[in-house]
């Protein structure tokens, strides 16, 4: 029994051999061939693209993120400083007129 499995294994391949010379089978290998050929040149095309794509800027947009939020927090401050400034003045303004109207300058 153990010398009819070798026997097998050498037909079947034989078998195989001589499939893989049909003219369906070569056709298919050359479409698959040329098909590979054409998926490397695309592959080449893509790595290229991805060399020419320019550097990751995430972490310098977070760090801009977080200036702009301190800038606004800043411009906010400010405004509101303003607002008590233009108050002031309005109150020292009204009370320079007052003393003007008390004490008329000749």
């Amino acid at each position: 029994m153990k010398s009819i499995t070798p026997y097998a294994a050498v037909a079947a391949f034989a078998a195989v051999l001589c499939s893989c010379d049909s003219p369906e089978m070569v056709k298919k290998r050359d479409q698959q061939a040329l098909e590979i050929t054409k998926l490397r040149g695309e592959l080449a095309v893509l790595e290229e693209r991805l060399k020419d794509l320019p550097p990751d800027r995430t972490v310098d947009l977070s760090a801009i993120e977080e200036e702009t939020k301190k800038q606004q927090a800043e411009i906010l401050k400010l405004e509101s400083e303003i607002k008590d400034l233009d108050a002031k003045k309005e109150s020292v303004q009204k009370d320079f007129e007052e003393y003007k109207r008390k004490y008329v300058i000749r």
